[in-house]
């Protein structure tokens, strides 16, 4: 499993089964051929029939993510995401009855050692170790009754391929491929890992392969530490993306099975839930098996965040010295995913800092070498809400990134004074309609368009309107939206210099 962000243009995930969709004419024919329905708990399942090769792929959405989470807890959608691989009271067990009755000592040993730690300067040494070999004992016990990876060799015995999961700040999605005759099977296993969710070796797991995943990701990587945390940290005071969704580490140390129940139970309800199925089946079967397998998925209200970002009063600037590769991270505050704007905010990124023909790329790296990297991308750290258009950029060596950021800065007000031209946003257009196609290849593909698509904009069908919503902005917008947002006040930096510069 893995944590990883998205292209905010919801691009395709790489693809698992590389075949190019059967259909002919245009791709808003393919969206005639798509069919969908709605489970009576809420579960939104979208389906399309591709019958040129025995294969099919889906896409499992669960519209939840760290920007869910309360401080406490972070992290919580990663560890859940790696729980659902762990099997359910059927999968994964030697007697469900007597691992519940461990996992249940566990829990008591590991809320005393819980207590005793938090005594901090009054803790007892002797104490803490006799509560730990306790804890550790427990652990063991109910670690008798695991059938350890159980649900992923019962995939892939049945040919399943590219089994696999991530978390981000909007989502969980969980994903793989099956041969054809395998779709009941595909169901039920599905179905039940939503439904029926077992959080054996929970301890294990988070203070192993999630906390490691953290110390890789993040406390070990001088970018990951910059980029995944500090700059979000600085960049949003009030909403969900403050945080990243690897969590912090003194929440991945302290939170329990008990809170990752709650937080499963209070989100893992239909219609947080998006199922896309692609390729060698019947639309009328997937929804025989949906209604038999996935309707024991619970119901439920949907929690959306309340908490808005307040308008940024001024700059907020932050200057790390590391022993690292100096960085330099821009954020100016833009609207999400379904605001009218949106189109223009991927257009301006895409001027700005994607390609080697962009005007950061090219100023930057090749006229000035003053770096040897420099992108711009809307939608970090997330689609839903207020987030960031970002631009980022890896200084040449001897170049300090104030050095950068000077350069960077004239690019995006040069931007603002005098607008794109027709030829830039015709390639912004160009780029977006060749982008959309290739995000449609393959059945992995499709479904994740499909899946994702529904999930962050609300409606499936905007993927296929995603393209003439691009084909409609005009270089009055640019230039209108680019005076809006490239303010200083609007403005976050972050710095990453040599402890010796």
């Amino acid at each position: 499993m893995r944590v990883f962000m998205r292209r905010a243009a919801l691009a395709a995930a790489v693809l698992l089964v590389g075949i190019l969709p059967a259909f002919a004419g245009t791709y808003l024919e393919l969206q005639d051929e798509i069919k969908e329905f709605t489970l009576e708990n809420g579960v939104r399942f979208i389906v399309r029939e591709d019958h040129a090769v025995p294969v099919f792929s889906f896409f499992t959405v669960v519209r939840i993510g760290s920007a869910n989470e309360v401080r406490g807890i972070t992290g919580i959608s990663h560890v859940l995401e790696h729980m659902a691989f762990k099997g359910t009271s059927v999968i994964g067990t030697t007697d469900i009855k007597k691992e519940r009755e461990a996992m249940a000592a566990e829990d008591r040993a590991y809320a005393a050692l819980k207590a005793e730690r938090a005594r901090g300067a009054d803790t007892d040494p002797d104490q803490l170790a006799a509560l730990e070999a306790e804890f550790a004992k427990a652990r063991d016990a109910a670690r008798q009754f695991v059938i350890s990876n159980q649900y992923g060799q019962i995939v892939e015995s049945h040919g399943g391929v590219g089994l696999n999961a991530s978390t981000w700040t909007d989502y969980t999605e969980y994903h793989y491929s099956l041969p054809s005759n395998r779709l009941e099977l595909w169901a039920y296993l599905e179905g039940s890992r939503m439904a029926d969710i077992v959080l054996r070796e929970f301890y294990t797991e988070k203070d192993g392969p999630v906390t490691e995943e953290r110390r890789m990701r993040v406390d070990d990587s001088p970018m990951g530490k910059l980029f995944m945390e500090q700059f979000q940290n600085l960049a949003f005071e009030a909403n969900g993306y403050h945080h990243s969704t690897i969590g912090y580490m003194s929440d991945l140390n302290t939170m329990t099975r008990q809170d990752a129940q709650e937080y499963y139970d209070r989100h893992y309800i239909g219609p947080n839930i998006t199922v896309a199925v692609v390729g060698d089946v019947a639309a009328a079967d997937v929804e025989k098996y949906a209604r038999k397998y996935f309707a024991k998925i619970p119901t439920g209200t949907p929690e959306f965040m309340e908490t808005i970002e307040p308008e940024q009063l001024g700059e907020k600037r932050l200057v790390v010295k590391q022993d690292a590769q100096p960085l330099l991270l821009i954020g100016y505050k833009i609207e999400g995913i379904n605001h009218p704007d949106w189109p223009v905010y991927q257009a301006i990124a895409d001027i700005l800092g994607q390609g080697r023909t962009s005007r950061l790329y090219a100023e930057a790296v090749k006229k000035q070498q003053k770096a040897v990297q420099c992108a711009a991308f809307a939608g970090y750290p997330g689609l839903r809400y207020r987030t960031l258009l970002t631009v980022l950029g890896v200084p040449a060596k001897d170049v300090t990134a104030a050095e950068l950021e000077t350069i960077a800065l004239a690019e995006i007000q040069r931007l603002v004074d005098e607008g794109a031209t027709a030829d830039e946003l015709a390639g912004v257009k160009r780029r977006a309609r060749a982008d959309f196609l290739r995000g449609l290849e393959g059945n992995n593909g499709l479904a994740s368009q499909l899946a994702m698509t529904q999930a962050m904009s609300g409606d499936w069908r905007d993927l296929f309107t995603e393209v003439a919503r691009l084909e409609a902005v005009t270089l009055e917008d640019i230039q209108r939206v680019a005076a809006q947002i490239f303010t200083e006040q609007n403005r976050t930096v972050a710095l990453s210099e040599n402890v010796e510069s």
